[in-house]
């Protein structure tokens, strides 16, 4: 596989995208089935346009949300790792990982998903409870955790750069 960063090419060596299943789904679904019914309702008994304007705020709220947080990307290339959601992306020099150990990712400890900090001073970017990669960069203040499936091999992947 070959990715582009700016004018170079690098071959990409492992590549990930997680989305966060059904419940956000079902979620949006609820919302959108929350701001129906207020406009049936306004169809049937009219209302003041004022209320309308909360549920099509939140509505655009979350469709924005969403659309930058459905699928958290992690990829790792020749020189590069790279993870984060739509716009919020981390990118870091494969040599600048001084350690790298499977981790696993807790409700308790980052109390949500996305990008959370942790009551154990990481910093994870995380679509669900499970597995994942606790990696030190070089630099940085806190170590990150991102959600992968296979963290061993991310790992082993990330200490070939540090040899």
């Amino acid at each position: 596989m070959n990715g582009q960063t700016g004018s170079e090419t690098e071959v990409v060596v492992y590549r990930e995208s997680i989305g966060y299943g059904i419940w956000l789904f079902l979620l949006l679904t609820l919302l959108f089935g929350i701001f129906i019914a207020v406009l049936v309702i306004d169809l049937v008994r009219p209302i003041s346009r004022l209320y309308l304007i909360f549920p099509i705020t939140c509505i655009l709220l979350f469709a924005l949300v969403y659309l930058n947080f459905r699928r958290l990307l992690f990829e790792v290339t020749e020189s590069h790792v790279r993870f984060g959601f739509g716009l919020i992306k981390k990118e870091f020099l494969r040599s600048d990982i001084t350690f790298c150990e499977p981790y696993e990712l807790t409700f308790k400890n980052y109390l949500g998903y996305g990008i959370r900090f942790g009551r154990d001073g990481t910093v994870a970017y995380n679509t669900r409870n499970g597995k994942g990669v606790k990696m030190v960069v070089n630099g940085q203040k806190k170590p990150y955790v991102v959600s992968v499936d296979d963290p061993e091999h991310v790992c082993g992947l990330l200490q070939q750069a540090t040899r």
